[in-house]
């Protein structure tokens, strides 16, 4: 399993919790931690188990930083797709220090273009930009 690929099924499990409304209950982080075991493999798991709690540990803030930075939508009207694909890359950019904002935002756009529309990449590449701008 490559990064991409963990990152891809990262992005479908905050999906999936938030969907069945987990994400910001106690026992997301168990949750999304037994199906990180089921989909993944090797040196990913512990890596993408410690972004996931990050994010759900700090999604209010996560979410705040979006609906800073987004005009029109704010997160409880978005897509839960560009909103789960937001997450995870608001989460890489703030809590891993090996992947550069830049490549970040690169791969958030390809998610959003993969599994979203071609609006929503260009949304979520202007939310992902202003965000790392800010946190520079």
């Amino acid at each position: 399993m490559t990064r991409i690929e963990a990152r891809e099924t990262l992005m479908q499990i905050l999906y999936e919790l938030d969907t069945a409304k987990d994400i910001s209950g106690g026992d997301a982080g168990h949750r999304g931690g037994e199906i990180i075991r089921e989909r993944m493999s090797g040196n990913h798991i512990e890596r993408s188990n410690a972004l996931l709690n990050q994010i759900i540990d700090n999604l209010t803030d996560i979410d705040g930083e979006i609906n800073k930075h987004s005009t029109k939508w704010k997160t409880t009207r978005m897509p839960k797709v560009d909103l789960a694909i937001m997450r995870l890359a608001i989460g890489e950019m703030r809590y891993s220090d090996d992947v550069p904002d830049a490549v970040v935002i690169n791969e958030a756009i390809n998610l959003a273009k993969k599994y979203s529309t071609e609006n929503s990449a260009k949304f979520i590449h202007g939310v992902l930009g202003a965000v790392s701008k800010d946190n520079q």
